[in-house]
C-alpha cells in the first residue's frame, strides 16, 4: 500500500491485513465507497474514523429516505445507517484519534427551514377533473395556467399535474396567484421526483426552480391563502441525526 491508488483500490483479503486503528483511519481518508463500508463494519474502526466517514457521506441528503432502502442500492446511505447503528451498540473503539465535524456540518446542504413551514389559510378544495387537467399539454396547458385568476384555480391545476416539462412548474410558481401553499406543494413534488430519480437529466432545470421557491419563501413573497402542511402532506423528515454525531471526538 505504498501509493495513493493502492489506498483507493483494495481487495478484502488485503484489507484484513490491517492491524491498527491508525492504519484504518489513514485508509478512510482516501478510499472508495466499498472500502469505507468495510471500515465502518470493522472492529478496528475508531469512533473518530466512523464519525468522519459519516459526515463524508452526506447524511443530510439521506435524511428524507426510509430505513427500508435496500442495501447496496445507495452506498452513502449504507454507510450512514451502519455508523448510526454501530454507535448505538457501542461498537467503535475509543482512541486518541480526533475528528471535528463542525466544518463539514456547516458546509453540508440541508433542507431549507422555509420549506418545512406550514402555510396557514383556507382548506383547499378540488373542482377540476384531474384526468382532464392531465390531458392538457404544451401551449394549451401553459395558457390555462397563465389565465388563472384565483389561487384556488391555480391550485386545482397544480395539484393534478404529474411530472412534466419543468417550465410548467416555473410558470406556476411565478404566477401572480401562486401562494405559499402552492409553492410548497410544487417544491416537494419536484424535490421528491429529483430524489427518486437521482440522475434525472432535468435536474439542472429543476434546481433553479427549487432555489427560486426557497428565495421567495425566505423573503415572504408568497401570500398565505390556502392551507398546506409539508410535515403532514409529504412527511419529508423520515428520521433525525442523533445529537451525539454533531460533537467533536477528542
Amino acid at each position: 500500500m505504498e501509493t495513493a491508488d493502492a489506498y483507493r483500490h483494495m481487495e478484502f483479503e488485503e484489507f484484513q491485513q490491517l492491524k491498527t486503528t491508525q492504519e484504518l483511519h489513514q485508509l478512510a481518508t482516501k478510499c472508495f465507497f466499498y472500502i469505507q463500508q468495510w471500515i465502518v463494519e470493522s472492529p478496528l474502526c475508531s469512533e473518530a474514523t466512523a464519525l468522519m466517514l459519516f459526515w463524508n457521506n452526506y447524511p443530510f441528503e439521506a435524511i428524507r429516505r426510509s430505513w427500508k432502502t435496500k442495501k447496496e442500492t445507495d452506498e452513502n446511505f449504507d454507510i450512514v445507517k451502519t455508523v448510526i447503528n454501530n454507535f448505538e451498540k457501542g461498537f467503535y473503539t475509543k482512541t486518541a484519534i480526533s475528528y471535528d465535524p463542525s466544518e463539514k456540518i456547516a458546509q453540508a446542504p440541508k433542507i431549507p427551514t422555509s420549506v418545512l413551514q406550514t402555510s396557514v389559510g383556507e382548506e383547499p378544495y378540488i373542482y377540476l377533473d384531474a384526468q382532464e387537467v392531465q390531458s392538457w399539454f404544451g401551449e394549451h396547458l401553459n395558457n390555462q395556467i397563465i389565465r388563472c385568476d384565483s389561487t384556488i384555480e391555480l391550485y386545482n391545476i397544480a395539484v393534478s399535474l404529474k411530472h412534466r416539462e419543468c417550465e410548467v412548474y416555473k410558470t406556476i410558481t411565478e404566477h401572480r396567484c401562486c401562494d405559499k401553499a402552492i409553492a410548497l406543494m410544487v417544491y416537494w413534488l419536484l424535490e421528491r421526483y429529483s430524489t427518486l430519480n437521482r440522475y434525472a437529466e432535468d435536474w439542472l432545470q429543476i434546481k433553479p426552480i427549487l432555489d427560486n421557491i426557497v428565495y421567495k419563501l425566505d423573503r415572504k413573497e408568497y401570500l398565505e391563502v390556502l392551507n398546506y402542511d409539508p410535515v403532514k402532506e409529504v412527511n419529508p423528515i423520515k428520521w433525525e441525526i442523533p445529537s451525539y454525531l454533531f460533537n467533536r471526538i477528542n
